[in-house]
């Protein structure tokens, strides 16, 4: 697995990003296994080097490479200011939500949430707070109506 930040591309073994999930972050093998869809096992066996993920598909292997990317690395690489202004210009362009919406849901200006967009050091730390639980809340409940209308077609 390769990751990039800014022009250097580093170049990390999955099983010992899995171990610093398993050890540092203190995600159980059991919770790794009911986010990714692997058995306790498996993580288990995988991240000690008994086995590989060869038995899994191809599109299965990646998505769970990725996921051990975002829970490792990419916990530490992103602020969480980034994370919030990254579900905000989701929730813009999946689901059409506009900045106004949000703000009212925040119980902020729209020219406050634009200016905290544009340099995060504008908005308090209060207000970020606001903002971050209004934001991460609309991304679950969206996420999780798509998700549900999808299986019901």
């Amino acid at each position: 697995m390769a990751i990039i930040v800014g022009d250097n591309v580093t170049v990390r073994n999955p099983r010992e990003d899995l171990n610093k999930i398993l050890e540092k972050y203190k995600v159980s093998p059991k919770t790794f296994g009911l986010i990714s869809g692997v058995n306790e096992e498996e993580v288990l066996d995988y991240a000690y080097e008994n086995t590989t993920l060869s038995n899994l598909s191809l599109e299965k292997e990646l998505f769970i490479g990725n996921f051990i990317g975002l829970l490792s690395d990419g916990m530490e690489l992103v602020t969480a200011d980034e994370r919030v202004k990254a579900i905000i210009e989701h929730l813009n362009t999946s689901f059409q939500i506009s900045n106004e919406s949000l703000a009212l849901y925040s119980h902020l200006q729209e020219k406050e949430l634009n200016d905290f967009i544009n340099d995060n050091n504008t908005l308090s730390y209060e207000k970020r707070y606001r903002l971050a639980a209004v934001v991460l809340f609309l991304d679950t409940i969206t996420t999780r109506y798509t998700l549900e209308k999808n299986s019901n077609h």
